[in-house]
């Protein structure tokens, strides 16, 4: 929406959440959506963007909705990218021996 960057980190697939704004838990309720895609895209690399509200809250954003044919008064709740990484994981750093911590 009027940047030159890739938002979205160039990721090949991009899964935007939308919900009824009347609704009182609709950003709860997108949250967990959200959530619960990430816990289930097992072996891919996920990133949850935050900057839907706005976009969809926007002229454009509703003009989007209108060419979707969809309702205006849907409010963007946030997103996930979606991807195969790059390259694979490095191995984390050993434990510490005997390190436990108390509360």
């Amino acid at each position: 929406m009027g940047s030159s960057t890739a938002p979205y980190y160039g990721a090949p697939v991009v899964v935007w959440v939308l919900a009824d704004g009347g609704a009182s838990t609709f950003v709860e309720d997108g949250s967990c959506v959200l959530e619960n895609m990430m816990l289930a895209a097992l072996g891919l690399v996920t990133v949850w963007m935050h900057r839907e509200r706005e976009i969809f809250d926007s002229e454009k954003g509703k003009a989007l909705l209108r060419e979707w044919k969809l309702p205006e008064t849907l409010r963007g709740v946030g997103a996930v990218a979606l991807g195969y990484p790059a390259r694979e994981a490095s191995q984390p750093a050993a434990r510490k021996q005997n390190y436990i911590v108390r509360i």
